[in-house]
């Protein structure tokens, strides 16, 4: 399957995935605090290490299989992770860093995306089937051949205290006894 970068559409059909710079402006017109023209130096270099993070939250995620991947030390460079996962971390990791109400929503919908996007790549879209394993309790599941009984007999025992055999078998009438 080939990916075309979703950043730059009109520039698709020259590579994969877009630079880091690219990613980084579209994060910032997300969190809105920005013109992406009059980014500086020191908020690139704060981009650089919440795109490692990003990096490291792939690498650590139960569906990549795309093996290790090098951290960013160029806003030029380029790592093969989707698009989309790059913006949605890099907003999210930017709001938590700002301490903006919105960091747990933006990280739930990064999370959420990076979990959907990672599985796809992984197992395609198809549907689940299950089956059960148990031996089963319910017998709607189990196999007649499989199937267990067990008899149980209950016998009733009736003492003079009304039931409670506990105070039967003591044999006394104190009523210092605990709840």
């Amino acid at each position: 399957m080939t990916e075309k970068s979703v950043q730059k559409p009109f520039a698709a059909g020259r590579g994969d995935h877009s630079p880091l710079e690219n990613l980084v402006r579209s994060a910032l017109v997300r969190a809105g605090n920005f013109s992406p023209s009059r980014v500086d130096g020191e908020v690139m270099m704060l981009m650089i290490e919440l795109a490692n993070r990003v990096i490291e939250d792939v690498r650590q995620h139960p569906y990549w299989e795309g093996g290790d991947i090098d951290y960013f030390n160029d806003i030029t460079e380029i790592r093969a992770i989707p698009d989309m996962i790059m913006i949605d971390g890099l907003t999210a990791h930017y709001f938590i860093q700002q301490g903006s109400e919105k960091a747990m929503v933006f990280l739930q919908l990064y999370q959420a995306n990076m979990a959907n996007i990672l599985h796809e790549r992984a197992y395609g879209n198809k549907s689940y089937q299950r089956s059960i394993t148990d031996g089963g309790s319910n017998t709607a599941y189990c196999p007649p051949s499989t199937k267990k009984t067990t008899d149980t007999t209950t016998s009733k025992t009736s003492t003079a205290t009304g039931g409670n055999p506990s105070s039967a078998s003591s044999g006394s009438s104190s009523s210092s006894g605990s709840y």
